[in-house]
């Protein structure tokens, strides 16, 4: 009996046993049923294809976990992920409700686009994932990841995005509102934006603080960006992107310590290029301006004429502390010297063919200069160069010592035209001394007047102007083909000066013929011949653009050429004297002596000083008669001792009077003592300085 009762006793405790076993098999295995169930009831409602390798439910958490997992969410978008997890009651699970998934989180997805094939008008139509999406899925995360852009042609991969964290959350009218965080090691970066699930469109707004051009390189593999070394991004840029249209973008951005290499000839190295109203839409860039900091750049002049063509995106952009250089080893050596030195300005754009650049360098390191200059896309250009008030004391000797002599004391201003286009450069324009000193370096210094330089050169400002005669350029860099053909300006003009001043003072006068320094007068009178009257003239002219030139002349009368105009012109004076004695008058209030009342008074002078009649002469007519008696009576008038000092006086007068009137200081006319020589009485202008 008791032997049967044991064996009831284990049969039940068996049974139980297996009930148990039971009972826990099934609170285990339920819920991956129930999971696998569910799963196949969300790709029926939601249209996401769902590939699990591994389905786990968690009784303690309440999470369903999709591992090692790929959701082919519509065609062209997929994401592949070691791990999806979404909390889920059993309960809930189990349930034909409709579901509501309030979190969804992705660990180490690769979220992969395919361009060509995302936002298709028939795929979006046939998926119900907008409308599962919009009433069931309210938020998902995904994890540290990355995005991969690809294209169904030739080049699969278009771009490819490492991330930190991507945040989606469901709004309630189809689109997802996403917040993506940048990888720390990659970069400092954020994007906020939505995508319309109706239109398949994405926009928002990057805010990238500090990311390595390098990261970007990585993220875009075509990008025209090999040539871009050491830049640092920043920018703040609004996105947007559909289906029929290409990515664009627009806002601000900041290139940072980089370096670019176009061409062997054509490098750049910057500290910051800012660029704000940038804009990127159908593959072309635009900036409404730039700027341009702390930058090297090496330009040969055949590489000027691609600048038009890769600076057309710029409206305008503006440089600072810019180094300009021309030959390669003086760009990588870091020491070299730039033709253009901390240069300050703007470069504007005219559209595809022309850029114009105005601002203000320095030149051979201290020489402050101003540039306006304009490049042609065909190779042509042509720049305006203003050095300002250039200390010559400041630059190294061989530079400003000319024909011998050291201007270090010097002072100069100069303007410079230069042109260049079919692999030739010309130059001319003109150099101005504010302040001119030279001395003697050597022995080898030219035989130069410089007193008279100084005089025959000053200006009424104080100035010595050289011109600059057009010249093809040599070969050698811009700065010392300029700085030679100043140097050969200077030495020209100035020897031309001393070796030809008259010359230069006749151009200087307005003529193109030297300069006379002969005056004659009318023989016998103190007036001027009308070729005189000229020459006083250009003399007044040089006098007046030359402060520091004085004149000197003496008053001359000849008593072998003077003599008869003197007769005459007392003649002259006695028969007015005499007619005016008959009218009762002054002789200064008699206007003439008519033509008969004339020859009476010749007839009667001839009479009383020769002491025969008129008749007697000959038997010529009375006209002829009246004419051979005034000859005799000039060739035997007898001359007042005082009357050839008084003429050559009086003509010194006149000279003076001529130039006191045409404006020249009283302080600048030098009359030496009037003479009455035998010869001709030619006056001579000496220039005193």
């Amino acid at each position: 009996m008791q032997s049967r009762s044991q064996s009831r006793w284990f049969v039940s405790v068996i049974a139980g046993l297996l009930i148990f076993l039971t009972l826990l098999s099934g609170y285990f295995l339920l819920p991956e049923r129930l999971a696998r169930h569910f799963l196949e009831r969300l790709s029926q409602e939601s249209g996401i294809e769902i590939l699990p390798v591994r389905v786990d439910y968690s009784l303690f958490s309440g999470e369903l976990i999709f591992k090692d997992s790929d959701l082919y969410l519509l065609p062209g978008l997929t994401v592949s992920a070691d791990e999806v997890r979404m909390r889920i009651p059993l309960s809930k699970l189990a349930s034909s409700d409709a579901l509501q998934l309030s979190r969804l989180y992705f660990q180490s997805p690769f979220v992969n686009v395919d361009l060509d094939l995302l936002g298709s008008p028939d795929a979006a139509e046939s998926s119900p994932l907008q409308e599962y999406m919009t009433n069931v899925v309210k938020y998902f995360e995904l994890g540290k990841g990355g995005l991969f852009l690809s294209r169904s042609g030739e080049q699969p991969l278009a771009a490819s995005l490492a991330y930190q964290s991507m945040q989606i959350q469901a709004g309630d009218s189809g689109e997802l509102r996403l917040t993506v965080d940048g990888l720390p090691e990659k970069g400092d970066w954020t994007f906020q934006g939505q995508f319309d699930l109706n239109r398949g469109e994405l926009n928002g707004e990057f805010d990238v603080r500090s990311v390595p051009l390098a990261t970007i390189q990585t993220a875009f593999p075509d990008s025209p960006f090999d040539r871009w070394e050491q830049v640092t991004v920043s920018a703040n840029q609004g996105f947007f992107w559909s289906p029929r249209h290409s990515v664009s973008l627009e806002g601000s951005l900041m290139l940072q310590q980089g370096v670019v290499s176009f061409a062997e000839d054509q490098k750049f190295r910057w500290d910051e290029l800012e660029l704000l109203g940038f804009s990127l839409s159908d593959g072309q860039v635009s900036v409404v301006k730039g700027s341009l900091n702390g930058a090297d750049v090496l330009l040969s002049e055949q590489a000027l004429a691609l600048l038009p063509e890769q600076l057309k995106a710029f409206s305008e952009l503006e440089l600072r502390r810019l180094n300009l250089f021309t030959r390669p080893d003086q760009w990588q050596s870091g020491q070299g010297k730039p033709e253009l030195g901390n240069l300050d300005g703007q470069l504007v754009s005219n559209g595809e063919s022309a850029l114009t650049l105005k601002g203000t360098a320095y030149a051979l390191q201290t020489l402050p200069v101003a540039v306006d200059a304009e490049l042609q896309a065909d190779g042509h250009g042509k720049a305006r160069i203003d050095l300002r008030d250039v200390d010559l004391g400041s630059v190294s000797k061989q530079k400003r010592v000319v024909a011998g002599y050291d201007l270090a004391d010097s002072t100069m201003n100069a303007v410079m035209q230069l042109s260049w286009g079919a692999d030739e450069r010309h130059a001319k324009g003109r150099l101005t001394f504010t302040r001119f000193e030279a001395r003697p370096d050597n022995d080898s210094a030219t035989d130069w007047n410089l007193s008279f330089i100084r005089a025959a050169m000053t200006d009424d400002k104080g100035r010595i102007i050289v011109p600059v005669a057009e010249r093809k350029l040599s070969e050698e860099p811009l700065s010392s083909a300029l700085v030679n053909l100043l140097q050969d300006s200077i030495k020209v003009s100035l020897k031309r000066v001393t070796d030809e001043p008259l010359q230069y003072l006749g151009r200087l006068s307005g003529s193109q013929q030297p300069l006379v320094e002969a005056i004659d007068y009318i023989p016998g009178r103190a007036l001027l011949c009308s070729e005189s009257e000229q020459t006083v003239r250009q003399w007044t002219n040089v006098l007046s653009r030359r402060p520091a030139l004085d004149l000197s002349f003496q008053g001359l009368a000849s008593r072998k050429a003077d003599k008869a105009g003197l007769a005459r012109a007392e003649l002259d004076a006695d028969l007015l004297e005499l007619y005016s004695g008959l009218l009762k008058k002054e002789s200064e209030n008699v206007a003439g002596i008519p033509l008969q009342t004339r020859e009476q008074l010749i007839e009667q002078m001839y009479l009383r000083i020769h002491n025969r009649r008129l008749p007697e002469i000959s038997e010529e007519t009375q006209q002829h008669r009246v004419a051979r008696a005034e000859s005799w009576l000039v060739n035997h008038w007898p001359l007042k001792p005082e009357s050839l000092q008084n003429l050559a006086e009086g003509r010194a007068e006149t000279i003076k009077n001529c130039l006191l009137d045409a404006g020249v200081d009283s302080k600048r006319l030098h009359i030496e003592p009037a003479e009455v020589v035998d010869e001709q009485a030619r006056m001579y202008f000496k220039l005193r300085y």
